[in-house]
């Protein structure tokens, strides 16, 4: 099947070409039409338009406001009354004129029907005040010699009554080589032509004159005075400005102005397949164009990416040594409050005369016993308990406090994350929103490329916000964990971590005062010192369990910096590869298109 697809490919695509201009256009078309490049419709009629103009003669638009003579001029230039005239509006639909052995008339209808009659029933199509809604345009065939080497099309022009014929004219100025504006000598560039000549396109300028009609009703001086101010209104829009008549062309007057028109039209049939490869350069840079334009929006999400990524890096370093210093400030918070804690019940130690009894030796000592005294010390629990939990408000509004601070440390932490996903979020769905319903604003640009580049618009999210959202979120849930494991063992268990403690202690003084009274040689009394307390208390509050991830250089905030810092670049790299995998595409087609040139 694939030796098969190819074998079809080369047949269509890889065709010789003959030597010769017409050779050279066929190979631009073909190269231009190739799938890849996904030509659209219109640029296959633009090449349809230039191919039917390399075997046709050149067409020339004739345009001007109502009533400005186009039709005479057109009669006059031809030499017969082919148009009608008159004071209303009478080219009511865009008119070909266009050369045949036998007069004949051809009227296209808006559903794609063609029909033919005599040129005799011209006036019926052709006045603005019958209702010709369903015909799309004419064409008048005449056995004209000039209209051998150039076609004509008379327009209702650009100001026309109706919307759907002045869309259809500029649709045709596009099928136009060249383009005569026609306008009465003394009316002239007034603002209301100015307005209708910014709708010319700006290919046609270079070949584009204007006339102006009825000389023959001006005075030498007031032509020249017409003419100057008519070159100067004029300069950006036409290559010169020629004073005619009409009037007295049809009186084979060499003064009509004539020669003008036919020295510009005999320029216009000479140089068509200069027209033909400018406007297949057209062509060729408008899909250059779209590809570099493809090409820069996906380097403005790529930039977007990029920009983060630095500013993210820059943030997260300011954040580790914030946060690093904060967490230094809660552990040191820990320590203090062990020692307050320490404190209080080193406070709460007495000391206690005790006493235990101990047989006499000697034979006439036998069963007979000595009280032996000494003083001891004693932890009340019941008393302690009492002051630094039952009966307290201190260690509960500390620890009460040390819980909000941490808590509000964690509530900082999320909201400077959640911001930088936000920020993130923000200048990606403001991308989403430029392009997902972009359109094309040339028509020869392609409506598959488009709709991919709309496509590709409108998934942002999904394709790169959407791991990153899991990996934040996934992030913050781990950091919650940790302080909820902070609040459990510190916050909350600092009661039971006294608790714990003052019976550890009491304990063991009671131990050793048994132990003593047991064996006074063996062993001796246990006297708590106030850094053995401490220590007690830091252990219960977990203290050196939090240790590493409080403070030195692998804290836990460290490590969970580091870690999101790592996964987000690794998530951005994956992001960016997918991006230059696409940009890859349009850089190789603009690469190929911009390579192509004519023999």
């Amino acid at each position: 099947m694939l030796k098969e697809f190819i074998k079809e490919y080369k047949r269509v695509y890889q065709i010789s070409f003959d030597d010769g201009f017409l050779g050279e256009f066929e190979r631009f078309c073909a190269f231009i039409c190739e799938p890849k490049f996904h030509p659209s419709k219109e640029l296959i009629e633009r090449l349809n338009f230039l191919s039917l103009l390399s075997h046709e003669p050149p067409l020339v638009a004739i345009v001007g406001q109502f009533s400005s003579g186009k039709s005479s001029f057109l009669n006059a230039l031809l030499g017969a009354d082919i148009l009608p005239t008159g004071v209303v509006p009478v080219t009511a639909k865009p008119t070909f004129i266009k050369y045949a052995p036998n007069y004949m008339l051809k009227i296209l209808h808006n559903d794609g029907r063609d029909e033919y009659k005599n040129i005799d029933e011209l006036s019926a199509f052709v006045d603005q005040r019958h209702a010709l809604k369903d015909v799309k345009n004419l064409t008048i065939y005449a056995p004209n010699e000039l209209l051998k080497k150039i076609s004509f099309i008379d327009t209702p022009g650009l100001n026309s009554r109706s919307d759907a014929d002045t869309n259809e004219t500029k649709m045709i100025l596009k099928e136009a080589v060249a383009l005569i504006w026609i306008s009465l000598i003394d009316n002239a560039a007034r603002k209301s032509e100015l307005d209708e000549l910014t709708l010319i396109p700006n290919s046609l300028k270079q070949n584009a004159i204007a006339l102006l009609n009825q000389k023959d009703k001006l005075s030498s001086d007031e032509i020249t005075r017409v003419l100057t101010h008519a070159n100067l209104t004029y300069s950006n829009y036409f290559s010169s400005v020629e004073a005619i008549s009409a009037k007295l062309q049809r009186e084979n007057n060499s003064d009509s102005g004539f020669e003008a028109v036919f020295k510009f039209l005999d320029k216009i049939a000479n140089t068509k397949e200069d027209f033909i490869k400018a406007t297949s350069q057209e062509i060729l840079l408008s899909s250059q164009n779209q590809n570099l334009n493809f090409i820069n929006i996906l380097d403005e999400i790529s930039d977007i990416f990029t920009k983060f990524q630095n500013k993210t890096n820059l943030k997260f370093s300011e954040l580790k040594e914030s946060y690093n210093s904060k967490f230094e400030i809660f552990f040191e918070a820990i320590k203090q409050n062990a020692a307050l804690i320490a404190n209080e019940i080193n406070s709460a130690l007495k000391n206690q005369k005790s006493a235990y009894y101990k047989e006499k030796t000697g034979f006439l000592n036998k069963n007979s016993f000595e009280k032996i005294e000494y003083e001891r010390v004693s932890l009340d629990i019941d008393e302690i308990l009492a002051k630094l939990i039952y009966n307290d408000e201190k260690f509960t509004k500390i620890f009460k406090k040390f819980k909000r601070d941490l808590s509000e440390f964690q509530s900082e932490i999320l909201a400077d994350l959640q911001a930088i996903f936000d920020e993130l979020k923000e200048l990606t769905l403001r991308y989403k929103a430029k392009y997902e319903s972009l359109r094309k604003s040339d028509p020869l640009h392609s409506d598959l490329i488009f709709a991919d580049i709309r496509k590709f618009s409108s998934e942002v999210y999904s394709l790169f916000l959407s791991d990153i959202e899991t990996l934040f979120l996934a992030k913050f849930s781990n950091l919650e964990l940790f302080f909820e494991r902070v609040f459990i063992k510190v916050s909350a268990n600092y009661q039971n971590a006294i608790r714990l403690s003052v019976n550890f202690i009491a304990q063991k003084c009671e131990k050793s005062s048994k132990d003593y009274e047991s064996d006074p040689l063996a062993f001796s009394l246990y006297y708590p010192r106030l850094s053995e307390i401490n220590e007690r208390i830091l252990n219960e509050l977990s203290y050196y369990e939090f240790e590493s991830e409080f403070t030195g250089n692998s804290t836990f905030i460290t490590k969970f910096i580091n870690s999101l810092q790592a996964q987000t670049e690794q998530l951005m790299g994956k992001n960016q590869t997918y991006i230059n995998s696409l940009k890859a595409k349009y850089k190789g087609d603009l690469d190929e298109l911009s390579s192509f040139s004519w023999s």
